[in-house]
């Protein structure tokens, strides 16, 4: 995982969190640090101790979970940005593999099946981070985050690291212990700089030896079923809801939302997607305020018609 060469933290100030959310929702942020690599993390906790970017600070990945507010948010934003690339990724002979926090996940997805590694392929849909899968135990159909992983290093707050085994983790459907330390909901200003000690700076993983040619089968099928199921090419934050575990057997949290007549229902430019119902779309100019609100009228439809009490998936940031 290591870089040929050591890049300093990017510093920007007053950017607007819509350019770091894929849903494109979020207004200015009093300063932005990006991250090529966790190796970097120390030097943010450096520039921040030493009074050269405000606090707090709130650290995410791609922000494909988050719904950052319209009035936005003081402090600094730290973005684990990996990107793309090949780099971010250290494999072992066995099909483990040491990750970076910021690599993206259709990119290691992609990675581990051009290398003949099975069980990566579910990533290849889930538009976010190592380190937001890390905490949020990210999942699709009936694979999750927790299946691949053998450990994690996490930021101590101190400058220094701890390695976490699953143990220690205690995964769960859509959650982890990293969300007991990183408040769950809506973390205001005075909550956020508690994150920094549940801050994923890489992982381990371990997949199975297989074939390559049906490796990269199974992961085209598996990313032609998304796109024909999701609005994948959308701004959106992923799936809303939570599936719950009452209401009728075998009901998702889109099926229930469905079947309220809700597909196309919108506030303002956030809209119930047509193609799944538990996805909101920004169909242009969408705010936080309107995705709350939609959210809102969703989740009571579905109470009254079901009797079942949808929770969240997506995490509210507060101003």
């Amino acid at each position: 995982m290591a870089t040929a060469i050591r890049l300093r933290p990017r510093l920007r100030c007053r950017e607007r969190l819509s350019r770091f959310s894929s849903i494109r929702i979020g207004g200015a942020v009093e300063a932005v640090v990006s991250l090529s690599s966790s190796e970097v993390f120390g030097d943010v906790l450096d520039m921040y101790h030493r009074g050269e970017i405000p606090g707090p600070l709130a650290f995410v990945g791609r922000g494909s979970n988050i719904l950052f507010p319209d009035a936005g948010l003081g402090g600094t934003l730290v973005r684990f940005e990996h990107g793309d690339g090949g780099s971010g990724s250290r494999w072992h002979p066995d099909g483990s593999v040491d990750v970076d926090a910021g690599l993206s996940l259709p990119a290691l997805a992609r990675d581990a099946a051009r290398r003949g590694v099975a069980g990566f392929e579910f990533l290849s849909g889930i538009p976010g981070t190592v380190g937001g899968a890390a905490v949020m135990n990210a999942g699709a159909g009936s694979r999750q985050w927790s299946d691949l992983c053998e450990s994690l290093v996490v930021a101590t707050g101190t400058g220094g690291s701890d390695i976490l085994l699953p143990q220690d983790l205690r995964y769960g459907y859509r959650t982890s212990a990293l969300l007991e330390i990183s408040p769950k909901g809506d973390p205001s200003a005075s909550q956020r700089h508690n994150q920094e000690k549940s801050v994923v700076l890489s992982a381990r993983l371990r997949g199975a030896l297989a074939d390559p040619a049906e490796c990269q089968a199974k992961l085209l099928s598996h990313l032609d079923y998304r796109r024909s199921t999701q609005p994948l090419d959308e701004p959106s934050l992923g799936s809303v809801f939570r599936n719950p575990s009452g209401g009728p057997p075998g009901y998702s949290a889109g099926r229930l939302i469905e079947e309220c007549g809700l597909k196309g229902r919108s506030v303002g430019g956030v809209m119930v997607s047509p193609r799944h119902a538990n996805f909101f779309v920004n169909t242009g100019g969408g705010k936080a305020s309107e995705f709350l609100e939609l959210l809102a009228i969703v989740a009571e439809a579905v109470l009254k018609q079901w009797g079942v009490i949808l929770e969240p998936e997506v995490r509210v940031w507060n101003a």
